[in-house]
């Protein structure tokens, strides 16, 4: 398991290139594709059973406190602003509950996982927003989550490498204190259970 140490901040650094992040050293947490054989339908399964996915092959991340809000940084090289159909995106994952969520499948029904996600977006959609708060029981299987907790985001682009900063209460670090990582490549019309995702969970030392 992989150990991230959570630097407390002197302000809320959405920004990615702040230099209060400076603090917090970043971690290489290696990521692997969600398993074919895992998708939500026989249709995904067949679509890309074939096709190479979820090849982003780690993420750097760092891990930060602010009070009462934890932010993790998360910087990966992808496809850049969007170019087609599919936009980048990023989220952080953790368990809910005692169940042993599987953070390779995203959770499942027994086991969910709250998931904290990022996506860009098209200039047209600047009334959309670009963090959304989920619950997930499994590759795709993404619902709001119930508790609509505040969550904020900050991102920058520098050729394909994106750098992102998610933000949301503390709390949901629960007594576990676990987190996975995602990353959904747009170019290669990634979305929904078609990604690359942690293969272990990260202990966060806060």
């Amino acid at each position: 398991m992989t150990d991230l140490t959570a630097q407390e901040l002197a302000a809320e650094a959405l920004a990615p290139d702040d230099p209060a992040w400076a603090v917090a050293a970043p971690v290489t947490v290696p990521l692997v594709p969600v398993p074919v054989d895992a998708q939500p339908n026989a249709y995904i399964r067949a679509a890309w059973h074939d096709r190479p996915y979820g090849a982003t092959p780690s993420a750097s991340v760092s891990v930060a406190t602010h009070g009462d809000r934890l932010l993790v940084r998360l910087e990966w090289d992808g496809s850049g602003p969007i170019a087609g159909e599919f936009p980048d995106a990023c989220a952080v994952l953790f368990p809910q509950g005692e169940g042993p969520a599987d953070p390779v499948t995203m959770g499942d029904h027994t086991a969910p996982v709250e998931v904290w996600q990022w996506r860009d977006r098209l200039p047209i959609q600047a009334g959309i927003p670009a963090v959304r708060h989920l619950v997930s029981t499994g590759p795709g299987m993404f619902r709001p989550s119930p508790d609509g907790a505040s969550l904020d985001a900050g991102s920058s682009v520098e050729g394909t490498r994106w750098s992102v900063v998610l933000a949301g209460p503390r709390s949901v670090l629960g007594d576990q204190g676990r987190v996975a990582v995602a990353v959904w490549n747009g170019a290669n019309e990634e979305r929904a259970g078609i990604g690359a995702v942690s293969s272990e969970w990260s202990a966060v030392q806060a």
